[in-house]
């Protein structure tokens, strides 16, 4: 959600369940910002606590920390639990692997069949 725009400034709301963590969403979200508005120099989150992907629940007399609720939205077909497991990182996930075709590093524009 947009909560301010600033000069090269944007300011944004994280709210909600996201698959990814919350840091890869905000940092997907500045480049589809930047792509449509290139004078953005700068996009942050209205408060930093939106960046945790752990919400802890306090006692309010003692300060003991009596749960950790996920902010992640639930794994529902095992994927990211899968590939935590496997040692690759959720965040990652595409359709194409890394360095593969066009002119990304390692690709090559020609494709032999």
């Amino acid at each position: 959600e947009l909560v301010e725009l600033h000069g090269p400034e944007v300011v944004l709301r994280l709210s909600g369940a996201f698959w990814h963590r919350r840091e890869t969403v905000l940092g997907r979200a500045a480049m589809y910002i930047n792509a449509r508005i290139p004078e953005v120099l700068e996009v942050n989150v209205e408060d930093p606590s939106e960046l945790e992907d752990v919400e802890l629940i306090v006692d309010e007399d003692t300060g003991e920390v009596l749960e950790e609720r996920s902010k992640q939205s639930p794994d529902f077909n095992g994927d990211r639990a899968t590939m935590t497991y496997q040692g690759a990182d959720p965040d990652m996930r595409g359709p194409f692997p890394q360095g593969t075709g066009g002119l990304r590093p390692g690709g090559s524009m020609i494709n032999p069949a």
